[in-house]
């Protein structure tokens, strides 16, 4: 068994065999109706979302002794977080074709209406195993309704966060958008776009509309001028600046390898 966020995941075995992934709402979370709303929210995301092909699916969801569990696809492999930090050789001969199927499936959320709010490297499973590499989301508990314009508790991973979401919570498709670039930006360089001596002057870089990014091209010679001039464009501090949409972000990456 493995805790993560407020959900344990158990590899397991279905009637018919294959290996499955069952998801269950942590015990010491089992009077929180907050915290069951958003797991169970989260759960009929995934439903939602199942039919497409970089998305995690849901295979059932349920309650046993007071506990909302869902059984999910197993994905084998590693999250993409993983893989970067063990600087495999997958990551670095396949990080164009990582980076489209990581923003497809942002795209395709969007167009669902959802807002993911949790975007980074670990939730994202990279499956290596068949004839053609394929990535998964998972991770739905901090998704919202894209009608949601606030959210007061910052929710997700601060690192992560554009500058309108820390300061006053402002969340949209660019909060996703920016959180792609900061992970994009961290599987093409090996390092933070907002590097510090600690955590205080990163935060102080990422919000500082002074603060100058390294281009990546500085840093990795090896990408091509149009991938690094993307990546910047999703971390740019003012959501105005970024690209109209995630479906636009996709056509552009298609573009990268030129």
């Amino acid at each position: 068994m493995v805790r993560g966020g407020i959900a344990s995941l158990t590899l397991a075995t279905a009637p018919d065999g294959r290996q499955v992934v069952l998801r269950e709402l942590l015990a010491e979370h089992r009077y929180n109706m907050r915290m069951r709303r958003k797991f169970s929210y989260g759960t009929r995301v995934r439903v939602k979302l199942s039919s497409h092909p970089n998305i995690c699916a849901s295979l059932s969801r349920r309650s046993l002794r007071l506990l909302p569990y869902e059984v999910i696809e197993y994905v084998p492999g590693s999250n993409l977080q993983d893989l970067i930090t063990k600087r495999d050789p997958v990551v670095r001969q396949n990080r164009l074709e990582i980076l489209r199927q990581c923003a497809t499936a942002l795209s395709y959320v969007h167009s669902q209406g959802i807002l993911h709010l949790d975007v980074k490297a670990s939730n994202f499973l990279v499956d290596t195993t068949g004839d053609a590499l394929r990535v998964k989301l998972t991770d739905f508990d901090l998704s919202i309704p894209q009608t949601v314009r606030r959210d007061p508790r910052r929710s997700g991973t601060l690192r992560y966060m554009p500058p309108e979401q820390v300061i006053s919570g402002s969340v949209s498709i660019m909060s996703d958008m920016f959180a792609f670039g900061v992970m994009a930006y961290c599987l093409v360089t090996g390092q933070s776009p907002f590097p510090g001596e600690d955590s205080r002057q990163e935060r102080s870089r990422q919000l500082s509309k002074s603060y100058k990014i390294i281009d990546p091209l500085m840093i990795n010679p090896d990408l091509t001028p149009r991938l690094a001039w993307v990546i910047m464009r999703c971390l740019e501090k003012d959501p105005e600046n970024r690209f109209p949409d995630m479906a636009y972000l996709c056509q552009e990456l298609g573009k990268g390898a030129v």
